[in-house]
Order: structure tokens, then sequence, then C-alpha cells
């Protein structure tokens, strides 16, 4: 019998993975895992390569994008707000 349970893929953790950031390929490359399981970088889907990144550890060959800002952005981003309003009050 096939010990199949190693190969059950989470969707939800996918799902997180992929509204938290979009990935990008930086090489064209094959990556085979498990059995018959194949993951073609070049062609792959958003979901196939988070997996990649995320499960598989293959941050040499694909490239997390963060769409989702940490704390230490959206504090940036205040204090541009807040220097932004500053010197367009110094203009009037």
């Amino acid at each position: 019998m096939c010990d199949c349970s190693n190969n059950i893929v989470d969707l939800s953790h996918l799902k997180i993975y992929t509204i938290m950031a979009k990935y990008k390929a930086i090489k064209r490359v094959t990556i085979y895992h498990g059995a018959n399981g194949v993951i073609r970088t070049a062609s792959a889907t958003q979901e196939e390569l988070a997996y990649a990144y995320e499960d598989l550890g293959a941050t040499n060959v694909i490239e997390k994008l963060s769409t989702t800002k940490t704390k230490d952005e959206s504090k940036k981003a205040a204090k541009k707000e807040k220097s932004g309003k500053k010197s367009s009050n110094k203009k009037d």
C-alpha cells in the first residue's frame, strides 16, 4: 500500500500564502517531488509556486514578492504621509 499521507497538500495554507504574497520564478527549472509530483516553474500557477517556495524550500529558483505590509512598512508609510501634509501646508 502507498503511504499517501505525506503527499497531501493543505490547500488552506496555499491560499493564505497566495493572499499574503505573489511568487515569481527566477529560473526556468523542473522540480520533482514525491513519486509523481512535477512543478515546471515556467508554467506553474501561483499555488504551485507557493507550494514549491514555502513547503519544498525552492527559494533559490522562486522569489517571494510581498503584497502585505509589515508593521515597519506601515509606520514608514504613515511618516511619509505626515511629512507630505506638513510640506503642503508650508507652500500655502
